[in-house]
């Protein structure tokens, strides 16, 4: 039995079952180990043995998270909520954020300890680098708790600390580079050499294959990577590894010399990329799996797999909630487990040593398809929970796309070595490099214009497919003959099944006179609405960086059936209202563009974002400056033009949609005020539906506006923010209205249907 793997997997477990359960699970966890311990008493040697490991291991996990946690986590606690004078010292390149800029760094004074922790300062920042002390008075805030809500991706990569820089900053510069920074300078040069060899896409893929640098990812090109399920091929992870030490076993024919040569060239690899999870995991496995024969010890991928996850956990065990590290962790669980199987159920009679070359052809095709279904055995639940989304296309994008990835980082590594030598030569290099990448992305436009190349969580049957498609897998891979013909009968009815899930809510909105649905954009809003083949998208923006509301109305958009907007309507120049645009139209096509008509210096700048973005797709714009009614469909769209004024709130277009007896009324973010302007100014009925200002702003849906409209359900389009939204004082008011309170934060996105 595989002792050590039986030891790490129950460690490892016991540490995650920390991270992701309640405080009882401590007790429960101890309760294990210490049955396990009782009953290895009164078992045979073997099994006592395994559950003296068991139980060992699950001992260990929670000792070792309890002891990180006093050492590292409990003394930064009384630092949280305190404005203070701390010195840090960076250990990283400064990167531009909203305000400013953001950069890891660790705290040498002003905590009992050094602490890693992330600066938030001004573009000084970007000036500085890793090594670089700075002095700054800072408000110190909590890395796992924002805004009353748990948040694991600072803790995941251990910050416990979130550092806010007040005023100005004394910055000591480093001078030379201490050692433990050259990785980091290193990929600084790598960078600066790409630049100077690729151009455009190429140049950003480049960047991220070799240096894992995705900062000028922007979200039209994230969205086509995660929609044709490409994504990891541009992040540095597990393959890159494989990749770099295939390259020194090329090189280098003796297996000794080769580990000598690739192990500290992949560890000098994984620090020059700040130590990414399914990096530092494949370094592991990979300088395991190397020495082992050398070692003359036995060469076991599961064991190399258990011991590489307890290495990272014991140095973070908030790792755990790292989606990199359960991605990568998961994937190659699912290849070792599962793709010898699928490909012989795949490949039938094409066996190794076949004598015809067009079975040796599709015995590569079967192995690439094996290795991605595989890949994706586990990780298909994860990849809709995080990305909302699950890619159809994903194994014929990765066979027709992973040999243009692998080239390319041969070809560009040589590039960039000859770069230093003698650039002419290494443009000349880069030439088969960038026409790779130019296949490649060419590749990943096509076929994110398939229709149904992805199937979105916005769609509830999906859940549900997925689990099918398990039970079809899990009767294939148990069926011991492994017959081809089974294969084919279950791939039939996943597709024939997925038909229906694409197919019904598509129905149920065409039976419908007209659908609204308030999409869960966080602190922003997004409204759609669709009626007899003609749709209407008003607003598409978040304040939430990591919800993009371009993708969540285009999932939305696309689950129904629906491929053209009729109408894309602004209420008004806010990021929280219109920065999905962009993502939006690089998926969805719009008829016209609906915008107020105001004149004024402070909306220019986001007005003229907007208006570029509609002349590059060629879209009319229609500027609304009086009361102008829409067909849509069965129903009608009533749009008032700007009323208020003084601010870009004041200044914008409200909309009352209108089916047969049902009246639904958006008002963006104007205040109570400028409400009392629309009740002198429009005709308004009672509502049925309103959408609350100002996502529940405390100036906003003021009493006698709900008195005058008397709506029987409110609407609030509300997410993560720091302004109190919604306000007390508004849901007070919406409750002696008599209005339901409906809530994007806690019901997700909200539809109203008209028959």
């Amino acid at each position: 039995m595989r002792w050590l793997a039986l030891f790490c997997f129950s460690a490892s477990a016991a540490i995650i079952a920390l991270q992701y359960g309640p405080a009882w699970v401590v007790l429960s966890l101890v309760a294990v180990s210490t049955g396990g311990l009782l009953y290895a008493l009164y078992q045979k040697k073997r099994r006592r043995m395994a559950a003296l490991v068991l139980a060992s291991g699950v001992a260990f996990g929670v000792f070792y998270q309890t002891l990180y946690d006093f050492l590292w986590v409990d003394p930064v606690r009384p630092l949280v909520g305190i404005e203070q004078v701390v010195t840090v010292t960076l250990s990283d390149y400064a990167q531009e954020h909203t305000y400013g800029a953001k950069v890891t760094a660790l705290l040498d004074v002003g905590a009992p300890r050094p602490v890693k922790v992330q600066l938030y300062g001004d573009e000084t920042l970007l000036s500085c680098a890793p090594g670089d002390r700075v002095t700054t008075n800072a408000s110190l805030r909590s890395a796992q708790m924002i805004h009353e809500k748990k948040v694991t991706s600072f803790t995941a990569k251990g910050m416990h600390l979130l550092l806010y820089a007040k005023g100005d900053m004394s910055i000591e510069p480093v001078g030379r580079p201490a050692l433990a920074y050259l990785p980091l300078s290193f990929n600084r040069l790598l960078q600066e050499k790409i630049a100077q060899l690729y151009e455009g896409d190429a140049r950003i893929l480049m960047t991220a294959l070799l240096t894992g640098t995705r900062t000028e990812f922007d979200d039209t090109l994230y969205s086509q990577l995660s929609e044709t399920g490409v994504t990891h091929v541009t992040a540095v992870s597990g393959m890159h590894c494989a990749f770099l030490f295939g390259m020194v076993r090329l090189l280098v024919k003796n297996r000794r010399k080769a580990a000598l040569v690739g192990i500290p060239l992949l560890f000098f690899f994984m620090l020059m990329v700040d130590a990414a999870p399914s990096v530092t995991r494949a370094c592991i496995m990979i300088a395991l799996l190397s020495a082992a024969p050398l070692l003359h010890r036995e060469n076991d991928s599961v064991t190399t797999m258990s011991a590489a996850l307890l290495l990272i956990l014991l140095g973070n065990p908030y790792a755990a909630a790292s989606i990199g590290l359960q991605l990568s962790f998961l994937s190659v669980a699912g290849i070792l487990l599962f793709s010898n199987r699928i490909y012989g159920v795949l490949s039938g009679r094409c066996r190794a040593g076949a004598a015809k070359r067009q079975s040796a052809v599709w015995c590569l095709v079967w192995s690439a398809l094996s290795t991605t279904v595989s890949a994706s055995l586990f990780t298909l639940p994860l990849v809709a929970y995080y990305f909302d989304c699950v890619s159809l296309i994903s194994p014929l994008t990765n066979l027709l796309c992973l040999w243009a990835v692998s080239f390319s980082f041969y070809v560009g590594i040589l590039s960039l070595l000859v770069g230093f030598v003698y650039l002419p030569v290494a443009a000349i290099l880069a030439i088969p490099a960038t026409a790779a990448l130019d296949y490649f992305m060419a590749v990943v436009r096509l076929f994110a214009q398939i229709p149904y190349h992805a199937v979105y969580t916005s769609n509830a049957y999906l859940p549900g497919w997925i689990v099918y498609v398990y039970l079809m897998l899990a009767v294939v891979l148990l069926e011991k003959k492994r017959c081809l013909r089974t294969a084919v009968l279950a791939a039939a009815l996943s597709v024939s099944t997925l038909g229906a899930v694409v197919a019904l809510p598509v129905l149920a909105s065409g039976s419908a006179r007209m659908t609204a649905s308030v999409l869960n954009v966080g602190q922003g809003e997004s409204v759609f609405f669709v009626s007899g083949g003609s749709s209407a998208l008003v607003d598409c923006g978040s304040s939430n960086s990591w919800i993009n509301a371009g993708s969540v109305a285009a999932n939305q958009i696309n689950t129904v059936g629906q491929t053209e907007l009729t109408y894309l309507i602004l209420t008004h120049y806010h990021a929280d209202h219109a920065n999905g645009i962009e993502t939006l139209l690089s998926r969805v096509s719009v008829k016209y563009l609906v915008i107020p008509e105001v004149h004024g210096a402070e909306e220019q700048a986001l007005q003229a974002e907007v208006l570029a973005v509609a002349k590059a797709y060629s879209i009319p714009t229609l500027r609304l400056a009086e009361e102008t009614e829409l067909s849509l469909g069965e129903a009608v769209l009533t749009l008032y033009p700007p009323l208020g004024a003084g601010g870009i709130n004041e200044e914008g277009l409200s909309l009352l949609c209108s089916c047969q007896d049902f009246d639904m009324l958006v008002t963006g973010d104007m205040d109570s005020e400028t409400e009392a302007l629309l009740l002198q100014t429009a005709n308004l009925p009672d509502l049925e539906v309103l959408v609350a200002g100002h996502h529940g702003s405390k100036h906003s849906s003021s009493a006698a506006f709900l008195e005058a409209t008397a709506p029987e359900v409110t609407v609030i389009s509300v997410g993560d923010n720091s302004y109190g939204h919604p306000a007390p004082e508004t849901l007070q008011r919406l409750e002696e209205a008599g209005a339901e309170v409906r809530r994007t934060d806690r019901g997700g996105t909200i539809s109203i249907t008209v028959y």
